[in-house]
């Protein structure tokens, strides 16, 4: 029995589009590996971390939609910690199957001269 999980990934922003889809493509290797399904990739874009984290300023957010057996998730996450182009990385899990509703962006009100 297989479930569905949701993981945001903070990829090191260094490199070109390529280099970045070559990391994507890393992360989501494991996954089929070992024996899940990929249902969604979405690249989130390069952000101002709140904070340095291992000596990066600016990260790749990318989200991924994918089933995989309960069982098997201790072993992504040991493969994502391997990983050396993985700053941080959030694996939760979908109740249900039910899509995840989008996070509203804040739109800035412009102020009139």
């Amino acid at each position: 029995m297989t479930r569905n999980y949701e993981a945001l990934i903070i990829l090191k922003s260094v490199g070109t589009e390529a280099e970045l889809a070559q990391a994507v493509a890393q992360v989501e290797e494991p996954i089929k590996k070992l024996g899940g399904r990929v249902e969604h990739s979405e690249n989130m874009g390069r952000r101002r971390l709140a904070y340095r984290i291992a000596r990066q300023q600016e990260g790749c957010y990318q989200l991924i939609r994918f089933q995989l057996a309960p069982e098997q998730l201790e072993e992504l996450k040991r493969a994502l910690r391997l990983n050396e182009t993985i700053v941080r990385y959030l694996i939760l899990s979908r109740e249900n199957g039910r899509p995840v509703a989008p996070v509203p962006v804040a739109v800035e009100a412009k102020a009139s001269a």
